[in-house]
């Protein structure tokens, strides 16, 4: 009984990892899971209602940048979000309106950063 409480915990709060192409290519995902994708936010997209909370903006996939998505969340902006920049976002995708619906945006920190490299003289 233990065993099938821990299975059916993950299966329900499992989520699947994809590109921003995969799941444009093939938007069959499973309905009840969420996905979790990742992508660079494209230039001179971003709408943010600070009254309302509602950010819209699209992504590009890393590999294939032609392939891009509009996202949409619903939350507090990241201080960190800004154009350029790769993101994480979790949720689901709704083939209806080509848009993916985010729970969770998380900004990747900028390089700055890095550390920098020692020049060898």
């Amino acid at each position: 009984g233990v065993c099938f409480l821990i299975i059916k915990g993950i299966s329900d709060t499992g989520v699947y990892y994809r590109t921003v192409a995969e799941v444009l290519n093939d938007p069959s995902l499973p309905d009840k899971r969420g996905v979790r994708i990742s992508g660079e936010v494209v230039r001179d997209t971003i709408t943010y209602d600070q009254s309302t909370l509602l950010l819209v903006f699209q992504v590009r996939d890393n590999e294939e940048p032609e392939k891009i998505m509009k996202v949409i969340y619903k939350g507090i902006k990241p201080d960190a979000f800004k154009e350029d920049i790769e993101v994480i976002l979790v949720g689901r995708y709704e083939e209806a309106d080509r848009t993916f619906h985010a729970a969770t945006l998380l900004a990747k920190c900028p390089s700055k950063y890095e550390g920098e490299e020692q020049v060898k003289e």
